[in-house]
């Protein structure tokens, strides 16, 4: 697949608009809107497109031009060297794009460049997907640096990959309550969080929440401070001190359709999620 001028045209419209925008030989194309708290990188391919966006201090990792679902979809994922594994991505209603759960360990891996090879179910077959991603120098670490992040230099990864327990369990899980104000039914929140002596948690951040804007991550981070607490597995009396754990708290049905509200880029008609057609409800 050759790269075509999808991510171009989106960061020509931002530069149209007035914003700050840089495009680096070799790089992803940048732009940035702060009236409106958005920094994306970006790059596309033939009918494909990938984007590292930080978007109301949230960081995301989006993905374009995929088979058709709704919610939760794993994906056969492998970036460069690394191992391939099945990873979990979320969708909105009947969307051809996904969210990264993980989006800090997925952008980070991005960033170094290189083969990005994926199985993505289409049915009753797998369609897939093998596309050369240019490094990233300066773009992606832009987006991470207005998200309050810092992109690791290889070998010092600390952005979690997935739910972690660091060897422990849950002696008391969160009492986490639903937020007061949701305009959602359901959704997620992905969370870190660091463990204190007596194994109540603390420094908790949210990874990614979905639908965006819910508050479902702010609640879930309430709930861990104020009520989680684990344990050593097995009843051991090893130290647990300064370990972090990440893990996933689900609100109402995991597999239930998702809807989360539009990310658009300024002045452009594509969203990388776009809103289901009320139609489709009738």
């Amino acid at each position: 697949m050759s790269k075509i001028g999808l991510a171009a045209l989106l960061v020509a419209n931002l530069a149209s608009s007035g914003p700050a925008v840089a495009q680096d030989e070799g790089d992803w194309d940048f732009g940035e809107d702060r009236s409106r708290d958005l920094s994306i990188a970006a790059v596309s391919f033939e009918n494909f497109g990938v984007a590292v966006r930080c978007m109301s201090g949230r960081l995301s990792v989006v993905m374009s031009g995929l088979p058709t679902a709704s919610g939760q979809r794993t994906i056969q994922y492998r970036m460069g060297e690394a191992p391939g594994a099945n990873t979990t991505w979320v969708s909105g209603k009947d969307s051809n794009t996904a969210f990264a759960i993980w989006p800090r360990s997925v952008a980070t891996g991005m960033s170094r460049g290189g083969r990005l090879s994926m199985g993505v179910p289409d049915g009753e077959t797998i369609r897939r997907y093998a596309v050369d991603l240019p490094p990233s120098t300066d773009a992606i670490a832009r987006v991470f640096r207005a998200c309050g992040h810092e992109l690791s230099p290889p070998g010092e990864d600390t952005a979690p990959a997935g739910e972690n327990f660091a060897g422990l369990v849950w002696r008391k899980s969160p009492e986490i309550n639903f937020p007061d104000r949701a305009r959602y039914e359901t959704g997620m929140a992905a969370i870190l969080c660091e463990v204190r002596r007596d194994g109540r948690l603390q420094d908790c951040t949210v990874e990614s929440e979905f639908p965006e804007g819910s508050g479902f991550g702010r609640a879930a981070t309430l709930g861990a401070h104020q009520s989680a607490q684990v344990a050593p597995a097995g009843g051991s009396d090893g130290g647990m001190e300064g370990r972090r754990i990440s893990f996933v708290t689900r609100y109402s049905t995991y597999d239930a359709l998702l809807t989360p509200p539009p990310s658009r880029l300024p002045d452009r008609d594509e969203v990388y999620n776009p809103a289901p057609d009320p139609e489709d409800d009738e």
